[in-house]
């Protein structure tokens, strides 16, 4: 019987260093792409704006006598998401928005998964939209009052959904609970 060998102790390579150097290497480029990356894509905040689902909206429209505000968007959609981030997170705004009509959020969803569900179809085909973002202000009796297309900034668009409310108001078919910002 051969005596008991040890096998022999293993010697560290001149590649052992390198691999070390390597993997931080790596890692230092992982940690400064990712810091970038936060850096121009910061986390959303959170949305403010009560929604109300659409098939809720005309009855809550007649109920508190405000008109409903669709918001026709989509998630691909750049200036979509610039009115989310300066209106619709913003407290002050958001609250305004809510206490001048009961706000829809239509979705379109066609890019992401092919097709949308029927209820936005139908509404993006009553309400002619073409261009994202569309707001289309519209009575409790169903009627459009106003519309707009695009996103002209946080003060110019509560004007105009202001001014669109006041026209609803206006023409007797809101309710007592109106008030202005």
């Amino acid at each position: 019987m051969p005596p008991d060998e040890t096998p022999p102790a293993r010697r560290p390579s001149r590649a052992d260093p390198m691999l070390l150097w390597v993997a931080a290497a790596v890692l230092l480029v992982a940690r400064v792409a990712t810091g970038l990356y936060e850096e121009r894509h910061p986390p959303r905040l959170p949305d403010l704006v009560s929604w109300v689902p659409a098939a809720n909206a005309p009855a809550r429209a007649q109920l508190e006598g405000k008109p409903i505000l669709y918001d026709f968007s989509a998630e691909w959609c750049g200036p979509c998401q610039q009115m989310q981030d300066e209106v619709f997170t913003d407290e002050n705004m958001a609250a305004t928005v809510s206490r001048l009509a009961v706000p829809v959020r239509v979705v379109d969803r066609r890019r992401e998964d092919g097709h949308n569900p029927a209820i936005v179809d139908s509404l993006q085909r009553v309400h002619d939209v073409r261009a994202f973002p569309t707001l289309v202000v519209v009575g409790p009796d169903g009627k459009a009052i106003d519309r707009m297309e695009g996103f002209p900034g946080a003060r110019p668009l509560l004007g105009w959904l202001t001014r669109a409310s006041v026209k609803q108001h206006l023409s007797g078919k809101g309710g007592a609970s109106f008030s202005l910002p």
